[in-house]
């Protein structure tokens, strides 16, 4: 009796197994168990379980729980998670065996990352991994080779798929997704194993270099990276699966969607602003912002009263500030750049944890917005652009960027002369970004580039185009640009006469888009200074010109350069009256000895006056003279010493105030009080203006 009820006992577990083993879609159920089997079903930590062992295993770097094929799955996160088993409890394998898992890709990663991989180099142990265009790869030493069997397609992006890699030592390796063979290899011999070996998952062993680098990749490095998607239903079985087992396990689930969530670069909130400049804390994506240990307040917005149009200084594009138009499309600046041969380019782009590039505001009124970045150009093996042996100090940049409210902005890039030489540098170039899921031709028109000069001559490139054929560049003397985005604005620069223009035509990439674009910047953690693109599966900017701009000496031993930045609905030849009122200003014609003239910044452009006697209070009396040639677009106009008394403008002798368009702040410092007032107003005749305390 007591035999009958132990017999019982065992068949109903040996059923409950079986039934398990189907529920769960386990490949071969009515065969024997799998030797390893991951679910993470854990429900968080750092380890996971191996249902098929019981050992548990370590996660180190970042890492989620997220909705899986059944029950959860792991996500890894591109930048540091890895799941490690000691080589001492890993499975042993050196004949047959088989390696699935489902899986969900938010990017393919920089080169091939494992899936799972027990692996010493050159020649011992296997690699079941992803490969930088997605492909599904089984590699392993045979013979004393290291052999390679590579999917002939590639992996979609966000969407769950079953992948599976068997080998046999008497037929050969092969590879499968959703269960149909999808590669194979013929190479017979059993595996030399790697058994003094940790077992991996989603990062390799050792730095890798990114694959697709630009040019011969002086500034690319090797570096750590991981898979960056949900990994569920890990398995690994002593014994080559037959395809009927492989088709049935991607049979056995049927999920939706993955819990990967749109990646937007990060603006505030949609919508039209509030003019002024806000610190803030742009959340991107989760695994992304896992990186960053910083406060509540490390970027800046700027905003524009009514407008949906803003400046962004995110962490992510190392602070270089991007004008993010209506429709949420980007572009932003190379900024200040050197290379060699040695090390490759030396700019802010190669600073992705920001160690040496940060922002502030220095004003921020309704009359006036100023934002101060500084950085280092940086190598990628970070190291700074001609240091000085004896004091250490090398390239720094300083760029102050005022804001006004009619949506324009100045940009005044400012470096010592003794670190930077006109050969071998570049302080400017026009890089519109492309989102995760958008090309170039989603960013850009094929007509992407319209310029023109002070003669009010314009020229449209297309691309591609013959570089021959667009050289020189057209117009002759071109300094106005308007890059023809996909988006009702367009964003516009204004330079100073004698600035040289150099356009990238003829750039296709190979895959039939019309523009190349790179992906190591921004938000990318690799060090490099080029990548191309090969996917929409991440972040990347496009080339499209660069620009020389005119260099100014300064009495301490500085260099600067300025242009004006903004955007518009219109055709570049419609800028020349700002550009005019910028470039060749109204003079400003003074009445009376209460105030001296000290004239026209171009670099902020404001007119600047200074009260000879500031315990007098006194009326401001002018004239700005304008003209067809010097009109008057809008004015700021600064009186030094003004302190802190309310201020009453009188425009053509009428009164305006903050409805017409008129805006005042105050600038305090140790010595005074500075008052900015904006006038908004067009004119090409003379427009006399007062200003006056307000009782």
């Amino acid at each position: 009796m007591r035999s009958f009820r132990v017999g019982a006992i065992l068949l109903l577990t040996v059923l409950a197994i079986s039934a398990l083993q189907a529920a769960c879609g386990g490949a071969g159920a009515s065969h024997r168990d799998p030797v390893a089997w991951w679910t993470f079903d854990e429900g968080g930590g750092n380890t996971a379980l191996d249902r098929a062992t019981g050992v548990t295993d370590t996660i180190k770097g970042n890492s989620w729980r997220r909705a899986g094929v059944s029950g959860t799955g792991l996500k890894f996160d591109d930048f540091t998670t890895q799941v490690v088993r000691v080589a001492a409890k890993a499975p042993r394998l050196s004949s047959a065996f088989t390696v699935q898992a489902w899986m969900a890709l938010a990017a393919y990663p920089w080169n091939w990352a494992p899936i799972v991989s027990q692996e010493r180099q050159p020649r011992e142990g296997y690699f079941f991994g992803i490969g930088p265009l997605g492909e599904v790869g089984l590699s392993l030493a045979v013979r004393g080779k290291w052999q390679s069997c590579v999917s002939t397609v590639r992996l979609p992006l966000r969407k769950w798929v079953h992948v599976a890699a068997t080998y046999d030592p008497s037929e050969g390796a092969v590879v499968y997704l959703d269960g149909v063979k999808a590669g194979s290899l013929a190479v017979t011999g059993r595996m030399t194993p790697a058994s003094s070996a940790e077992l991996l998952m989603g990062m390799n062993p050792e730095k890798q270099m990114p694959q697709y680098v630009v040019g011969k990749g002086a500034g690319t490095l090797p570096s750590w990276f991981s898979l960056d998607a949900i990994l569920d239903e890990v398995k690994i079985d002593d014994r080559a699966l037959v395809p009927a087992d492989i088709a049935s396990a991607a049979r056995a689930f049927r999920p939706g969607p993955p819990d990967i969530p749109p990646r937007v670069l990060p603006s505030g909130p949609l919508g039209p602003g509030r003019f002024g400049a806000y610190y803030v804390r742009l959340h991107y994506y989760d695994e992304w912002d896992a990186l960053w240990p910083v406060g509540p307040y490390p970027d800046i917005v700027v905003q524009f009263d009514g407008s949906p149009i803003r400046v962004v200084f995110w962490r992510g594009t190392r602070y270089s500030p991007a004008w993010v138009m209506e429709n949420g499309l980007w572009i932003t600046d190379q900024s200040v750049e050197a290379w060699n041969e040695q090390a490759g380019c030396f700019e802010h782009m190669q600073d992705p944890q920001c160690r040496y590039s940060h922002v502030r505001i220095v004003e921020n009124s309704p009359a006036r917005v100023v934002v101060h970045w500084r950085y280092a150009p940086l190598s990628s093996r970070d190291t700074l652009w001609k240091v000085d042996e004896k004091t250490g100090w090398g390239l720094w940049v300083d760029e102050y960027h005022t804001f006004y409210p009619d949506g324009t902005g100045l940009r005044r890039v400012t470096w010592r002369k003794r670190f930077l030489d006109r050969e071998i540098s570049e302080i400017q170039e026009t890089l519109p970004l492309a989102q995760v899921g958008q090309g170039p031709d989603d960013v850009l028109e094929r007509d992407a580039l319209k310029a023109a000069n002070m003669d009010g001559e314009t020229h449209t490139y297309s691309w591609p185009g013959d570089p021959k054929a667009e050289s020189p560049v057209r117009p002759a003397h071109a300094n106005i640009q308007v890059v023809n985005l996909r988006s009702k604005a367009d964003p516009f620069i204004v330079f100073e006469p004698g600035n040289e223009m150099t356009v990238f035509m003829a750039k296709m990439r190979s895959d039939g888009e019309r523009f190349a674009g790179c992906n190591h910047f921004p938000v990318s953690q690799i060090p490099s200074d080029g990548m191309r693109c090969v996917a929409r599966d991440r972040v990347s900017h496009l080339g499209v010109n660069y620009n020389d701009p005119v260099w100014h000496d300064s009495p301490d031993g500085t260099v600067w350069a300025v242009w004006m930045t903004g955007t518009t609905d219109g055709p570049p030849e419609a800028l020349l009256p700002l550009a005019r009122s910028w470039l060749q200003p109204p003079e400003l014609r003074l009445e009376g000895r209460a105030f001296v003239n000290e004239g026209y910044d171009r670099a902020q452009r404001e007119y600047v006056v200074r009260m000879a006697d500031s315990s007098k209070p006194s009326i401001l009396a002018g004239t700005f003279l304008a003209s067809d040639r010097s009109p008057l677009v809008n004015a700021c106009l600064v009186v030094k010493g003004w302190g802190d008394a309310p201020a009453a403008v009188r425009i053509g002798g009428r009164a305006v105030a903050a409805r017409d368009g008129v805006r005042v702040g105050y600038v305090r410092s140790l010595e005074s009080t500075d008052l900015i007032v904006w006038l908004t107003v067009r004119a090409d005749k003379p427009v006399p203006v007062t200003i006056s305390s307000a009782p």
